[in-house]
């Protein structure tokens, strides 16, 4: 689903063809909401299994990994109790403390990213495209990772109204190989284009996502958007 939300006044503006589909599509984030968060959970597992599946030889990897562990369990724990951005906020001086002592670390470079998103939940845009883009040179030459710090990009960017940078990095998901992400950014891309004024190559994408990926949970909500 499209992370960048339109304001109330702009949804105002908007025609009710546009209201309707934004309706359904807020009602599809409710009604799929735990798919959804077992995706972001499955993501947030494989992050970690990447960073600890070697074995720790030196120390400060060690320290570090345990460092990131005891902030994300600190994180997730404040979570069921209070809203993102208070929980953001109760781990900031710990992910601050990692990031400074173990910042060349693996498990860090992978924290990055975890935090990057924490940031981004809590509407933290500048902080969450300060971690995405170290996390870019640390990953560059994992497709898959790659892919995950590119999203995050793109909704960090469309978090602030950056529409065109937004689209750039989704574009670089979609025209590369890893299919990591990839129908998620044609989705975002899709609702893009039709934000920024252009329903005809927003379709095209709507048509390609159905195309390329037809067991996609956007499915039947792209369909009657193509054929309203």
């Amino acid at each position: 689903m499209a992370r960048g939300a339109a304001t109330r006044k702009q949804l105002l503006k908007e025609p009710d063809q546009f209201i309707t589909f934004s309706g359904k599509l807020i009602a599809f984030g409710r009604t799929h909401s735990k798919t959804i968060l077992i995706c972001a959970g499955s993501i947030l597992a494989l992050l970690l299994v990447v960073a600890t599946v070697r074995q720790v030889s030196d120390r400060n990897e060690k320290r570090a990994s345990e460092q990131v562990e005891k902030a994300v369990a600190k994180y997730s724990a404040a979570l069921k109790d209070t809203d993102p951005k208070t929980a953001y906020g109760r781990v900031k001086t710990d992910f601050d403390a990692i990031f400074d002592a173990y910042g060349s670390k693996n498990t860090v470079k992978i924290a990055r990213i975890i935090y990057g998103d924490m940031s981004y939940n809590a509407q933290d845009a500048d902080t969450a495209i300060a971690m995405y883009t170290r996390a870019l040179d640390d990953f560059d030459q994992s497709p898959a990772l790659k892919n995950i710090v590119l999203s995050g990009l793109g909704h960090a960017h469309a978090l602030k109204n950056e529409y065109p940078r937004s689209i750039q990095y989704f574009e670089m998901i979609v025209a590369g190989q890893e299919p990591t992400l990839k129908s998620g950014a044609l989705f975002n891309l899709a609702w893009l284009y039709e934000t920024t004024g252009d329903p005809s190559k927003s379709t095209a994408l709507y048509k390609q996502l159905l195309a390329d990926f037809p067991e996609t949970m956007y499915g039947d909500l792209v369909r009657e958007k193509i054929n309203s």
